[in-house]
């Protein structure tokens, strides 16, 4: 039993289905095949990244998913020669990096996967069903099933839409051999836990005060050029604002405004339009307003990273794991959420292969989630290490000279298409952050931090004293060619 239908939960089905007779994903939204958006994924609106590595993942488990987002016109392109990236400290070089992404559209890839699970003759989707609780055997020790609810109409009455017709939910017990957790941010399995008698887990957050604003727009021809990305990304603690501008399927392109440490970016007409012209380059405003918008303006507030420590606690349920953003949530600006889902779903497919859970699942869930916490360590640090910038406390040693060396290797990001390829291909999760290590870099860095260090403090290229709620430079750098 999956709960919950997202990306997470659509690539949990399909590993199961593979040593499970019977899967079954709960789905709270009424989704079929075809169904883009949907209300319980508010996020799917707005700028996505499948990185490398998880697109790798994907298509080792969809085999074919790349070219039929291909066909459905997402682009795949080198990042280094079909974008322009803006740094606090200029643009990325243009350069070949090797490391192959595909933009496409988060109800787009749902869409997808969705398909392609339903096509499994082993996994049902269930639409329209809550789950209210966990089922338990007599000692609480193992979970036996899930509680579900669905809203329904009384019997014998019509289907017309009146509330008078309407009845109760209907509340009803499925029992289950394994229950999988995917139900996203707004799980309540703390909750449920602690209800039956475990401790409350631990968390770790690390706010970011991020805010999205997206729109859609059919661009006019040559505005992107020979780019898929234009985009300039907030970095504490000066540069407070940003915007990614992407192709996705279908010829759109799909505005997102960033706001960081309490910038909001606005929703109306207006309002967005001008968020995009504060900004450094130009190319979001250029989009906005000589592109047709092909819907309104979404926003998304409080983006955080937030890591529930499950594998902490001192006791852990047998058969219910726990993935996705259920465990653990990033900041989105950083892409790492529907890969690190890819990431859990490749985790679990070995530990289901091992001869002692063939027969018998006894033991696996602690197992599972002590492995995939090792497995969050690496995306969790370099998601917050950038954004602990922002914190109004003093960081732990550990962070700052985390932040010390990254805020180098961004310095030097210009200059130096060496540092860019392999940052890059660490982001992108298909190098370790070793390579960032290399001595070639460290001497970069070196050198760097020595002619830096007794030098006045003066403003970067872009960047101005700011205070909480100003945009942090008004300088348009020039592009590199």
């Amino acid at each position: 039993m999956v709960v919950g239908g997202g990306i997470s939960g659509l690539i949990t089905a399909r590993v199961l289905a593979d040593h499970f007779a019977r899967v079954t994903v709960l789905e709270q939204d009424s989704v079929t095949a075809d169904t883009g958006y949907h209300r319980g994924v508010p996020q799917a609106r707005h700028l996505h990244a499948l990185l490398a590595r998880g697109s790798q993942i994907m298509e080792q488990l969809f085999p074919g998913l790349r070219d039929e987002l291909a066909a459905q016109g997402a682009p795949v392109f080198d990042m280094g020669t079909s974008a322009r990236v803006l740094f606090p400290s200029g643009w990325a070089p243009r350069t070949h990096i090797g490391v192959l992404i595909q933009n496409c559209s988060r109800a787009t890839l749902e869409r997808c996967l969705r398909a392609r699970v339903l096509a499994i003759t082993r996994v049902s989707v269930q639409s329209g069903w809550q789950v209210k609780d966990l089922c338990w055997d007599g000692t609480r020790s193992r979970v036996t099933g899930v509680v579900v609810s669905s809203m329904s109409k009384a019997p014998g009455q019509p289907a017309d839409g009146d509330p008078r017709h309407a009845t109760a939910p209907a509340v009803e017990s499925i029992t289950a051999d394994l229950v999988v957790h995917a139900a996203g941010r707004t799980s309540q399995l703390a909750d449920w836990l602690h209800q039956a008698g475990y401790p409350k887990p631990a968390s770790r957050t690390v706010h970011s005060g991020t805010s999205y604003a997206s729109r859609l727009f059919t661009a006019q021809p040559g505005i992107m050029n020979d780019h898929h990305i234009i985009s300039e990304t907030p970095h504490a603690p000066d540069v407070r604002r940003g915007a990614a501008v992407q192709t996705v399927e279908g010829g759109a392109v799909m505005v997102t405004l960033l706001g960081a440490d309490g910038e909001v970016p606005p929703a109306d007409e207006q309002g967005f339009v001008a968020y995009a012209r504060s900004l450094r380059d130009s190319a979001a405003a250029e989009v906005i307003t000589s592109g047709t918008p092909l819907g309104p303006a979404y926003r998304a507030l409080r983006l955080d990273n937030r890591w529930v420590l499950y594998h902490r606690m001192p006791r852990w349920p047998d058969r219910l794991l726990c993935v996705g953003d259920a465990v653990c949530c990033f900041n989105p600006a950083y892409g790492q959420g529907m890969t690190v889902a890819a990431f859990e779903g490749q985790l679990l497919g070995r530990l289901l292969g091992r001869n002692r859970f063939v027969r018998d699942l006894t033991g696996l869930a602690p197992i599972f989630q002590r492995r995939l916490a090792r497995a969050l360590a690496v995306p969790w640090a370099m998601a917050t290490s950038s954004d602990l910038g922002w914190a109004p406390d003093k960081p732990p040693l550990g962070a700052r000279l985390a932040r010390w060396y990254s805020d180098h290797l961004i310095a030097l990001i210009p200059g130096s298409p060496r540092v860019y390829q392999n940052l890059y291909q660490v982001a992108q999760m298909v190098r370790s952050p070793a390579a960032l290590l290399h001595p070639a870099i460290l001497g970069q860095v070196a050198r760097r931090a020595v002619l830096t260090r007794n030098r006045p403090k003066t403003r970067e290229p872009g960047k101005r004293p700011a205070g909480p709620r100003e945009r942090a430079g008004d300088l348009l750098l020039d592009p590199p060619d």
